[in-house]
């Protein structure tokens, strides 16, 4: 149940990250869109699971250490939750500005490797969601179930992507005029749903982190 508490938050808040999920939406109309969205989604997969593998590394490392691994792993949570609470502050100073990132307009004429270099830039090169990743896969290599642990973060992190693809391809011309409003939706409010997730999910990991000391 631990184990539960601490993962889930971390999961949803990757899931609702904002910008990967504008990225996704601008794929789905881009003009590849079938191919891309596959690669965009995959790429999300592989890599959220590059990221975890990262942090259970971390914690592997600190547990040969003997007596320091409960510090050094301490050590991690307060690092992340206090860079995690930077972020949601700068983002929430900002939440009135509603522009749109430059990177969103050139997306739709990209092809499937620049696609996936943007999953790239939402998992384990993004400020806020790489201490996410890296903080549950911490979590998950204390766990004796580590595949399974695994397997249901990524799937419960990912799920707004894989759903928004599969409701794109299904769901016709509705689903993309959704789609689209969504789209502006986020962009209008991306800071302020930003520092609203950091801000939380910040004050868990130091939560996190000083019980463990």
């Amino acid at each position: 149940m631990t184990t539960f508490a601490t993962l889930l938050p971390l999961a949803i808040g990757l899931a609702l990250s904002p910008i990967p999920v504008i990225e996704l939406i601008l794929v789905l109309f881009s003009k590849r869109r079938v191919v891309n969205s596959v690669v965009f989604v995959a790429a999300l997969v592989v890599f959220s699971v590059i990221g975890l593998a990262m942090g259970a590394a971390g914690t592997d490392a600190a547990n040969g250490q003997g007596d320091g691994a409960s510090t050094v792993t301490a050590v991690v949570f307060l690092v992340l939750g206090l860079l995690l609470l930077a972020i949601g502050v700068q983002n929430w100073r900002n939440r009135t500005d509603t522009s749109e990132p430059a990177v969103l307009g050139s997306i739709a004429g990209m092809g499937p490797g620049p696609v996936a270099f943007l999953a790239l830039g939402a998992t384990i090169v993004n400020p806020k969601n790489l201490p996410l990743l890296v903080g549950a896969g911490s979590t998950i290599a204390d766990t004796d179930a580590v595949w399974l642990w695994g397997l249901g973060f990524v799937l419960v992190a990912t799920s707004p992507y894989w759903a928004a693809a599969l409701y794109a391809g299904l769901g016709g011309a509705g689903a993309q005029a959704r789609l689209d409003t969504m789209r502006a939706w986020l962009i209008r409010r991306n800071r302020l749903i930003m520092g609203v997730l950091c801000l939380a999910l910040g004050a868990v990991m130091v939560l996190k982190g000083v019980t463990a000391f």
